[in-house]
């Protein structure tokens, strides 16, 4: 434990002050409500730009105060219409290159595009060419929460902070659920389990997996992989050559692994968008016994009805952090 003279700590605040301009990217309400927030807890004002669209839908960006040999800060969230959302990021980084800042760095707390992140049947990788256009762009580091794969981070060849929301999603479990204790954590797939045993095992809480017919929208399935070629004759590929006749892979009957009777059901992801597989899993844990069901995520996007959806299902509460 250490103690700053209040001139030198002053001093220090005076210095950072004078290098460090933090703008946001759009005038979003969201987004302007977490760069004020952000500018708050530094003591620092907000960076002067304008960022509005044309009449014919063009961006354009229009910095109002020097950023010469300063580091930049610039804070985007990401809105229903992403495509604009990435071009406000992408036109205001390169503006402050352009202006010679010092470096510049992407507060981006949900990486859009981050579900196309994995090849697709005669697809792309939609996310490696995002990062690759903010590298060129003049971004020199990224902050962001919770990738939708750890493995976009490989995408970059800058500095990328991948931050987690956990330690506020246990909180919440902890002080906003009264009977947290009787709770089980639940992976509404198989490939959630890491995340939910991460969940559980810092909780003390069981948990349980749903497996079988319910498929997230991303599933591997599209990209072919589960059609095997159908071969009936296998002297039209080569006459020496024998080839089983494979099955395709079938989809077994929906499961629960672990008890939730009588528990209070907490389904964890990253990522609240297309709902339906979450309606489905919790429809399942209510047949199976699950009195209460709660699902948390980092990301709620909630995209079209989602919110109505929600409203008319069994699912009783979505904490997300944003």
């Amino acid at each position: 434990m250490f103690c700053v003279a209040p001139s030198e700590l002053e001093t220090k605040m005076n210095v950072t002050k004078g290098g460090l301009v933090l703008f946001s990217a759009n005038s979003n309400s969201s987004c302007m409500e977490l760069s004020k927030k952000i500018a708050e807890r530094l003591g620092v004002e907000m960076g002067k730009v304008q960022v509005y669209q044309e009449p014919n839908r063009e961006t354009r960006v229009q910095i109002q105060e020097s950023v010469r040999g300063k580091d930049v800060f610039i804070i985007q969230t990401v809105s229903k219409d992403v495509n604009t959302t990435v071009m406000e990021l992408l036109i205001m980084v390169y503006a402050c290159k352009t202006s010679c800042a010092k470096s510049i760095t992407g507060v981006i707390p949900y990486f859009p595009y981050s579900k196309q992140c994995k090849m697709r049947k005669r697809g792309s990788i939609v996310s490696k060419l995002l990062a690759s256009m903010m590298c060129k762009a003049g971004l020199t580091h990224l902050i962001t929460m919770d990738l939708h794969q750890k493995e976009i981070q490989g995408f970059f060849n800058i500095p990328v902070d991948n931050l987690r929301a956990s330690p506020f999603l246990l909180q919440y479990i902890q002080e906003e659920i009264p009977d947290y204790r009787n709770a089980v954590i639940v992976a509404k797939s198989p490939a959630s389990a890491k995340r939910a045993q991460s969940f559980a095992e810092r909780l003390r809480l069981g948990i349980a997996v749903i497996h079988g017919e319910a498929q997230d929208a991303e599933s591997d399935l599209v990209d072919g992989r589960h059609s095997p070629p159908m071969v009936r004759n296998a002297a039209a590929i080569h006459p020496s050559l024998e080839i089983p006749l494979l099955i395709p892979k079938e989809k077994p009957p929906i499961t629960v692994v672990g008890d939730v009777g009588g528990r209070i059901a907490i389904i964890v992801d990253d990522i609240i968008d297309d709902v339906d597989s979450f309606l489905a899993a919790a429809e399942t844990l209510k047949e199976r016994g699950a009195y209460k069901i709660f699902v948390m995520a980092t990301h709620g996007l909630l995209s079209s009805d989602a919110p109505r959806l929600i409203e008319e299902s069994a699912i009783d509460e979505v904490p997300a952090c944003g």
